[in-house]
């Protein structure tokens, strides 16, 4: 892991030295081996686009079962006052929960408010709720994926996937395929159907740590590396060493002229441009002390 790391991320170090000691046996609540070390989880998820659709129509039925009437009587009984004395905190508590704040604006519409500008607020708030639902959904997706497809290491479970984007075909694609993985597991033999391969594994491996003596600098990470090495200061440098000293070799890589320095660039090419500029300026003055210039007689 050290290799990984550069050596002047001492704030990264420091974490994962932490991080470390935090995963040995004991050393955290989420350390350690698994309580149940032949546990494994089953994932339900299913596509974006029926997923999208069956949470809305999970919320048309919360607005059919009277979500809007429970909003307003709890709105009345809890957070009413609060709003008068504009003191309400949708961070906290119950409050935070997705379904309340969305109907903020609807539910302390003044009474003054035409019926048609109550409406808008409501659908507001509908369409509200909906694409937090559907943010919730994605973060939930996200967090299995943090928690147990990310992370090195032999005390995470195996995940194994279940398609419920049809859910009409749930023995199908659900019950008949977990109770197979369940059977072969408690056999101690390898299901048919393998468990989630853990993402970032490949990445992990390419950090590794490289050191380029001629720029003086070290770099973690294939990628960075690689890029390093197409680098304009790199085949600067290059050209440089194979000048200095030619039985290198280095003097013969062809180097593209656009990467190349440019000499009139700097403090040098600064110099040159004000020499330049101050010859051309001496050469007017002098054309202009001398008076005009008969073409006739030269």
């Amino acid at each position: 892991m050290a290799a990984m790391l550069h050596p002047n991320d001492k704030r990264k170090i420091a974490s994962l030295w932490l991080e470390e000691q935090r995963e040995q046996e004991g050393g955290d609540d989420l350390g350690g081996p698994l309580r149940y070390p032949d546990a494994c989880i089953f994932w339900l998820h299913a596509d974006l686009e029926a997923l999208d659709k069956r949470l809305d129509g999970r919320v048309d039925e919360m607005l059919s079962a009277g979500l809007i009437q429970e909003l307003r009587d709890f709105h009345i009984r809890y957070n009413q006052q609060k709003v008068q004395d504009e003191s309400q905190d949708y961070q906290h508590g119950i409050f935070q929960s997705i379904g309340f704040k969305e109907f903020h604006d609807f539910l302390t519409a003044p009474e003054s408010s035409s019926q048609q500008e109550k409406d808008q607020l409501r659908d507001k708030g509908i369409e509200a709720l909906k694409i937090a639902t559907k943010r919730y959904a994605r973060k939930q997706n996200k967090w299995v994926r943090n928690r147990f497809l990310t992370r090195p290491g032999d005390n995470i479970p195996a995940v194994y996937g279940l398609d419920v984007t049809d859910v009409s075909r749930w023995e199908e694609t659900v019950l008949s395929p977990a109770l197979q993985i369940l059977s072969c597991l408690r056999k101690g033999e390898e299901p048919a159907v393998g468990p989630i391969r853990a993402q970032g594994a490949e990445q992990r491996n390419k950090r590794s740590r490289h050191s380029c003596d001629l720029c003086d600098k070290v770099i973690i990470g294939d990628l960075e590396w690689t890029a390093h090495l197409k680098s304009k200061k790199h085949h600067y440098h290059l050209r440089k060493k194979g000048k200095s000293d030619p039985s290198c070799g280095l003097s013969q890589i062809p180097i593209p002229a656009e990467e190349i320095p440019s000499e009139d660039t700097g403090a040098a090419g600064a110099e040159r441009r004000g020499e330049t500029s101050q010859d051309s300026s001496a050469d007017t003055r002098t054309a202009q002390t001398k008076g005009p210039v008969d073409l006739l007689n030269p």
